[in-house]
């Protein structure tokens, strides 16, 4: 059996973040804090570097660096380069068509301005809103219900005609992707909460009925104007209730026939739920599933079970290529190349397996490589 060469095919990297401006790390505890989504300080120290996923990177990066693959000449290697010059040759390694940065993190202050990634990059740069940053600031304010929301609307009014490609949420780090309606005394009174917090220093809105409230204001806009909307599903931060993020729980805002022209993108393969996700993308027209090979930190083998569940149950017309790449361009780039990699070894199992033709194969890779993402964010044009 061979595997589909998609080593030529550039990538539209559909779901990542931006770089650090600063890549500089003071040791390598700090280094190893790149690559776990765990918050507990033993981690990075004790275990990270242990997974087989950081295991693999080190190998990469030494081959990348032309040095010995040991953890301390790697980074040594690594420190060696200018910041800039290291984002650009990584992206440039990876081959990235296009970048779709989420831009409510990290910030703005924080990372490397669009156009500058993509003239290190040479690649095309297109920003995402992220909902809750946004309803964050608006319901701090706005004292009413009706105003937020009135002033929500006019945000997202036009979409693309503010630069942006897409939306995305991540309610389901918050309080879940069972987003529910509530009457308006349950959302105003969930605003109030939220607005005491604010004052006492806790800014984040993980309030449910006003949350889910906003999000069904914004469902709305992205649907009269077919604006994408990104999920994050499953696998994340540490702060996310895992169960509350299986994507089955979004089935009645996908039954909801006022939302038909919004396309919902599952986020992550929706890891360890990419069955589920695969199968929403097989009976919701308006679904598709994101294959991301950089964040979860998973060994290959994972990445290869995952590729090989979604392509086994959802339309390949439905799946996007992501990293979801994040402060260090080590993610953008491993994630391109084990994604082509991954993705051509399950393409020549099912030609082996005769499900496929060859050439059937070679065109579903450049699909879920960039010609899916392309049509689905109106990238072509």
């Amino acid at each position: 059996m061979e595997n589909v060469d998609l080593r030529h095919v550039p990538v539209v990297d559909n779901h990542c973040h931006g770089i650090w401006r600063a890549q500089n790390f003071d040791d390598l505890v700090s280094w190893r804090r790149a690559f776990t989504e765990s918050a507990d300080p033993g981690m990075p120290r004790e275990h990270a570097a242990t997974t087989v996923f950081y295991r693999r990177l080190i190998h990469r990066l030494a081959w990348f660096f032309d040095c010995e693959p040991e953890e301390e000449t790697v980074l040594a290697a690594r420190a060696r380069r200018d910041a800039t010059e290291l984002v650009g040759a990584m992206l440039r390694a990876a081959n990235v068509e296009a970048l779709l940065l989420d831009t409510g993190y990290p910030p703005p202050e924080e990372v490397l301005p669009g156009a500058e990634l993509g003239e290190l990059g040479e690649c095309r740069i297109e920003p995402m809103l992220r909902l809750e940053t946004l309803m964050e600031r608006l319901a701090a304010e706005h004292g009413s219900l009706g105003e937020v929301r009135e002033a929500l609307v006019a945000e997202l009014d036009d979409v693309r005609g503010r630069g942006y490609v897409a939306l995305k949420s991540i309610v389901a780090y918050r309080t879940g992707l069972d987003v529910r309606e509530w009457s308006g005394e349950e959302a105003e009174a969930s605003l109030r909460e939220f607005r005491r917090a604010a004052r006492e220093g806790s800014g984040r809105l993980a309030h449910k009925p006003l949350l889910d409230t906003l999000l069904h204001t914004a469902f709305s806009e992205a649907a009269r104007q077919e604006v994408p909307v990104q999920f994050h599903v499953g696998y994340g931060d540490p702060d996310t209730d895992l169960l509350l993020g299986n994507p089955l729980h979004l089935r009645a805002v996908l039954e909801k026939p006022d939302y038909r022209g919004m396309p919902v993108v599952l986020l992550h393969e929706c890891y360890p739920y990419t069955r589920e996700g695969g199968y929403l993308a097989a009976v919701y027209e308006n679904v598709y599933l994101d294959l991301s090979y950089g964040i979860p930190f998973l060994g290959y083998g994972e990445m290869l079970s995952f590729t090989r569940a979604a392509l086994g149950v959802a339309p390949i017309s439905k799946l996007l290529y992501s990293s979801d790449g994040i402060g260090v361009p080590e993610l953008h780039w491993m994630g391109a190349t084990d994604g082509r990699r991954a993705l051509g070894q399950t393409l020549g199992e099912l030609v082996a397996h005769g499900e496929l033709r060859l050439s059937q194969a070679e065109a579903a890779g450049e699909d879920v490589l960039r010609g899916n993402a392309l049509r689905l964010y109106r990238l072509s044009g």
